[in-house]
């Protein structure tokens, strides 16, 4: 989930009050509600008597309370309250059994897409509690659902988990100010074989001293991050201190975390997990993850996924449990909160001794491990696709739903709405963010310098003279180059955009396997500052393409369908791309830069039948001073392109191309500045030592080889039709190399 700056500094703020028992006496004595706030609201706050009890007489309490459980020995738990003895005994196993089969992972959907998933659980016989940031409205809920017992079994594979409905119109309450939700459960699940009552509650007691010493007593939560198998963070996690509505503990609760229970030792509901302090950098200037790096904002967000929690803040359930009871003294599903039940009771029709789900879903233990399962397409279905072959290096990601096999067709009253554009743009942004941060770049290989064979080995071309100081370096790294599946680029860390793309391209008819329709997801490269590059955003309403460098036409091949496919997906990098107007980048606008490629791909295969062409293609911008600004980047007009290959009797050839894009933006606004659009887009063929003057790249390993036949090295041919394009291929073919 991405996380507003905002609420991350004033969670800041919050952390800085000091604990209401350190507070003087007379000061917490004079406390009134208008006096406390969360996240800049007036809440309701504790009574009087519990802000002005002192550390001996909440100590007290604690006492009274563990001695009323009676789970084991009063003063052996006290002395554990009190940090003297950090022993539990076995049966604290049995009730963390009992305890986490009330918790369940809340999968959030709209119709059918996947929005998210936090945590929840049921705290009486028809109520689920989870926070309000979850489910701030009631149209958010009626199509969400609630998993239990989504966790491992004892022989480490999963558990077919437990799904119920939310039965919204029989109860439903969201309040901002305590970030909590209340939510009536069905009573049965969506089989309609597991009862409700069967999975048990957790009793909010409303009474004092369920924490004991700050600093010193040990707290458990059990919730599922990221929406991951359920979890336990177990004695690990220091309650710091209480305010007037939270606590305060030190643990690592992670994103998806949001609606977990905390818990004392005896396994009592001490808070609900709401927000925390993240870490920051050693400057203080940016948000940290584990290894101190900066965790960097996201349109004003910062994924809260990455970063380190340094402290964690929990909404304190008897102020929550006052608020309710106050806003329904009549309801009689908020009466159900009342009822009480021995903390750890046993629902009915459980053993602990014997499984963890119902035995009706318990998972077969000789069923495969990666179990397949079919679910029949629904009309209402919405797919926002992301490449498969990027998800499967990288781990899954949950995109596409389907209608679960054995429910029951919706009613028209029940027909699933579908997600508004908004939501569908937080979800991509999530999955895609997801997807550039754990990607995995190790197995890309890159630019091969010997594709052509050993006898026209040629390494990139490097950025010479002024260009040099602009050059990105990934990470700190001395390297400059960014190795990709098939092509490497160089990337200028002021202009956003490559310097350089250089590609291997393999013609073989037998390796272009790849089938699949086309699907673009650009991300960008966490090897380098995302600053760094451009985005979406700058891309959104501009007219402008993300045009390719490196054509993902030209990778896609590969001894599989998916490796054809992964090679092309992975050309979809910011880092690879630069503004261009359709007409100049699009192949079915009759550009013929898309075409160069091709034309000699296919010259090479009439000329030698059922042998494999390989080609070598370095394509850049050429960046000038007098770029025009757009957005605050300055857009290049022109674009080159050399395609290195074997011409007749395998002699060596490089062939140089220059396209411009200046006179096709009548549709940018560059900043108010007017343009010429009378003409169409001009494409010229050239000398390398033109374009190693104009780029600032140092081409001498391959200007031997230039088949440019012109009389002055610094003018261009133009080709002005795709018979001109063809006739220079044909010439490229049989001239004589300048060396």
């Amino acid at each position: 989930m991405l996380i507003p700056i905002e609420k991350l500094q004033e969670a800041e703020k919050r952390f800085q009050e000091p604990s209401i028992s350190h507070r003087d006496r007379v000061d917490k004595a004079s406390l009134s509600p208008e006096e406390s706030t969360l996240d800049g609201r007036t809440v309701p706050t504790e009574p009087e008597a519990k802000a002005s009890m002192s550390v001996e007489e909440n100590l007290n309490e604690r006492a009274k309370m563990i001695a009323s459980l009676r789970l084991e020995p009063t003063e052996f738990a006290f002395e554990r309250a009190i940090g003297n003895n950090d022993s539990v005994y076995t049966n604290f196993c049995d009730f963390i059994f009992l305890a986490k089969r009330k918790i369940g992972r809340i999968v959030l959907k709209r119709g059918n897409v996947i929005l998210g998933h936090a945590t929840g659980f049921m705290v009486s016989e028809r109520l689920m509690l989870t926070n309000w940031h979850v489910f701030k409205n009631i149209d958010q809920v009626r199509q969400s659902e609630v998993e239990f017992f989504y966790e491992y079994d004892v022989n480490g594979r999963p558990n077919r988990p437990t799904t119920f409905g939310f039965a919204v119109d029989e109860f439903f309450h969201s309040f901002e100010a305590l970030d909590y939700c209340l939510i009536a459960v069905k009573l049965l699940d969506i089989s309609g074989s597991v009862s409700l009552s069967s999975i048990g509650y957790h009793y909010l007691d409303p009474n004092l001293g369920k924490l004991g010493e700050e600093g010193i007593e040990r707290l458990n939560i059990i919730h599922h991050p990221g929406g991951d198998y359920q979890q336990i963070s177990i004695r690990e996690n220091e309650f710091d201190k209480i305010l007037d509505n939270t606590i305060w503990y030190k643990t690592d609760t992670a994103q998806g975390s949001s609606g977990s229970p905390v818990f004392n030792d005896q396994w009592q509901v001490v808070a609900l997990h709401h927000s925390g302090v993240a870490a920051r950098t050693a400057d203080g200037l940016n948000y940290a993850d584990k290894d101190g790096n900066p965790v960097l904002p996201v349109d004003g967000k910062i994924d809260g996924s990455k970063v380190k929690w340094d402290a964690n803040e929990g909404i304190r359930i008897s102020v929550l449990l006052r608020n309710v009871l106050e806003t329904f003294p009549d309801n009689e599903y908020v009466a159900g909160l009342k009822k009480q039940s021995i903390p750890n009771a046993q629902p009915p029709g459980t053993n602990v001794a014997v499984t963890t789900a119902p035995v009706a879903n318990a998972m077969n233990n000789d069923a495969p491990e990666h179990e397949e399962k079919s679910m029949e397409n629904i009309s209402s279905n919405v797919q926002i696709t992301f490449p498969a072959s990027l998800i499967e290096s990288n781990g899954n990601i949950t995109i596409n739903i389907n209608n679960r096999s054995g429910v029951a067709a919706l009613s028209a009253e029940q027909k699933p709405v579908a997600p508004t554009p908004n939501e569908l743009a937080d979800l991509f942004e999530i999955q895609r963010v997801d997807l550039e941060n754990s990607f995995d770049y190790s197995k890309c290989g890159g630019y091969k310098a010997n594709f052509l064979g050993s006898n026209f080995s040629v390494q990139i071309p490097k950025p010479t003279g002024d260009l040099l100081k602009f050059v990105a370096k990934p990470n700190g790294n001395a390297k400059s180059v960014l190795d990709y599946f098939l092509f490497s680029t160089i990337h200028h860390s002021v202009r956003k955009m490559p310097i350089i793309s250089a590609i291997n391209i393999d013609g073989n008819p037998d390796l272009r396997k790849d089938k699949t329709e086309r699907v673009d997801v650009w991300l960008r490269d966490r090897r380098l500052d995302y600053e760094m590059q451009l985005n979406d955003k700058f891309y959104a309403g501009s007219n402008f393409d993300r045009g390719h460098m490196s054509r993902r036409e030209d990778a896609n091949y590969g001894a599989t369908a998916d490796e054809a496919r992964q090679n092309a997906d992975l050309t979809c990098v910011y880092t690879n791309a630069c503004p261009q107007v359709p007409a100049l980048n699009r192949s079915n606008r009759n550009g013929l830069w898309g075409k160069l490629e091709k034309k000699i791909l296919e010259k090479g295969v009439e000329k030698e039948p059922g042998q494999s062409v390989k080609i070598t293609v370095f394509n850049g911008p050429i960046f000038k001073e007098n770029d025009r600004f757009f957005k605050g980047i300055q857009i290049p007009m022109e674009f080159w392109k050399i395609i290195l290959w074997f011409g007749e009797n395998k002699q060596r050839r490089a062939t140089g191309f220059k396209l411009s894009q200046a006179d096709l933006v009548a549709d940018i606004d560059f900043e108010k500045l007017d343009f010429d659009t009378d003409e169409e887009f001009r494409s010229s063929r050239c000398s390398i030592q033109l374009l190693e003057r104009l780029t600032g790249l140092d081409f001498n390993a391959i200007k031997q080889f230039d088949s440019f036949t012109g009389v002055d090295p610094n003018e261009s041919v133009t080709i002005g039709s795709e018979e001109e394009l063809n006739a220079v291929v044909e010439e490229s073919f049989t001239a004589k190399p300048v060396g």
